[in-house]
């Protein structure tokens, strides 16, 4: 798994007859997008959370001093491809690699997918 290929996966989610993508916070493509998010943890095997903002994380393991890596499926209207998607899902393939390889973190590792990161629904940024 590269992240190209988690990529390609949603390229079609939110396009616009315009050519960009509207992936506003909790709309459809959004909300479709938060389910594939949920699927690639589950295979990877992470347990999902999420907390009282929406903000959807992907623990491997447990305990104090964690590191988060990711950022936000959301996109202003007509945003570009790669505003937030490419952070998450080279977030998702890392980990993917690293498990793959043997390797286990010495801390909690998880993988983020801000909520509404963009604010382009609500007017505040980073609402997450």
């Amino acid at each position: 798994m590269s992240a190209n290929d988690l990529l390609a996966e949603i390229e079609a989610v939110g396009r616009t007859a315009g050519g960009g993508y509207t992936r506003l916070a909790w709309d459809g493509a959004t909300m479709q997008l938060r389910e594939w998010f949920a699927g690639q943890v589950a295979a990877l095997g992470l347990e999902l959370t999420e907390d009282g903002n929406g903000n959807q994380i992907a623990w491997w393991g447990h305990g104090p001093d964690a590191l988060l890596i990711g950022s936000h499926l959301d996109s202003v209207p007509e945003g570009g491809p790669l505003d937030g998607p490419l952070g998450v899902s080279s977030a998702l393939a890392a980990v993917a690699q690293l498990k793959a390889s043997g390797w286990t973190p010495s801390r909690p590792l998880g993988v983020v997918n801000f909520t509404d990161e963009e604010g382009g629904r609500f007017g505040v940024a980073c609402l997450g």
